[in-house]
């Protein structure tokens, strides 16, 4: 019975081991096989690293845009259960740093260090407030895969915890699935693949604001004002928002195309051309394929009203922008193209 219940649990990718305790009690125990999820649009997977000095095992999945995401924030303990789950919160990370301690939402806060750049942490563990590596240089780096890698303007990416194939998410891969995901709400973000909770973030002064009703998620990029993230609001949602760098925010870790195999990649290189890009109004596709039916969703995962006859989309009536075009073709497979209305 026990035996039955492990394999068939172990097909979900985290697996749930049930050991006998004294007295016939039972404790059940996740067990990750590190597998990627499937192919599919939202099958999970699990993977297990060391994070804070311990082992820990996050929830994987696939999402819209064919990659595979952390279904959970870093120091999270679980995925989001609702928008204001406190469990699946996670660390708050100042922009450019990286698993040192600081980014724990108690951690102890200290202030601007001499040399105010990467290289002059020298292995703090308090949370900054002032300025935190204040020159906000465009050159600057949240790329680095361990402490040899620190300079003056590249810092540890701390999502290289998980394996060198992980990192943290570009402002494009933000720019991506919001639209894919269909992030247009706070409610939407967390009923979505990736499980978005509102995690408020860590002001420069230390404070704690707006969690459970905002969300903040970093992403690699850099901005005049320090670092960009992705922004979840009651009445926005901006993938390229901008922001001070000592100012605490989530961190989501996603897949690198690098570290995935051959059918991980195939979802967004099927044999479906979309021309002309950037169009005027009048999109052409050509394909070998039946074409099932055709879907428009605009930045802010909004789909549009538009007309589809005979392989031309006509996006005559839509305003100037990017957009994601959904092709869905008979033989079951779905094709994303992003592209340009002029």
């Amino acid at each position: 019975m026990i035996e039955d219940l492990y394999f068939a649990v172990r097909k979900l990718g985290v697996g749930v081991l049930l050991t006998l305790m004294a007295g016939g009690m039972m404790e059940a125990q996740q067990v990750c096989n590190n597998t990627d999820p499937g192919t599919n649009a939202g099958d999970l997977g699990c993977v297990s690293f060391t994070y804070r000095g311990q082992q820990v095992t996050y929830t994987t999945v696939r999402a819209a845009d064919g990659k595979v995401w952390l279904q959970q924030n870093l120091g999270s303990s679980r995925t989001a259960e609702s928008t204001n789950d406190e469990e699946s919160y996670g660390d708050l990370f100042q922009w450019g740093r990286w698993d040192d301690g600081h980014q724990l939402r108690n951690s102890a806060i200290g202030s601007v260090p001499s040399v105010n750049k990467p290289d002059g942490l020298q292995g703090s563990s308090e949370y900054i407030t002032g300025g935190w590596w204040s020159s906000n240089g465009s050159g600057d780096k949240w790329t680095g895969t361990n402490l040899t890698d620190v300079t003056e303007t590249e810092s540890i990416d701390p999502c290289k915890a998980i394996g060198p194939n992980w990192a943290l998410p570009s402002q494009a891969d933000w720019e991506n699935i919001v639209p894919l995901e269909s992030i247009s709400t706070i409610t939407k973000a967390y009923e979505g693949r990736l499980k978005l909770p509102m995690g408020g973030y860590r002001s420069s002064s230390g404070a704690l604001t707006f969690v459970g009703q905002r969300g903040y998620f970093w992403s690699s990029g850099t901005a005049t004002s320090g670092g960009k993230y992705l922004y979840i609001g009651t009445i926005s949602i901006n993938p390229a928002a901008g922001g001070p760098r000592g100012q605490g925010a989530s961190v989501r870790c996603v897949k690198t195309e690098a570290g995935l195999g051959t059918t991980d990649i195939s979802f967004n290189r099927k044999s479906v051309e979309v021309y002309p890009n950037p169009t005027k109004g009048i999109l052409m596709l050509k394909t070998d394929s039946a074409i099932q039916g055709v879907k428009v969703i605009n930045a802010i995962g909004q789909t549009m009203e538009v007309d589809f006859s005979d392989r031309q989309i006509n996006m005559n009536g839509l305003s100037q922008g990017l957009y994601w075009v959904e092709i869905k073709l008979k033989n079951g497979e779905t094709v994303l193209k992003k592209i340009m209305k002029n």
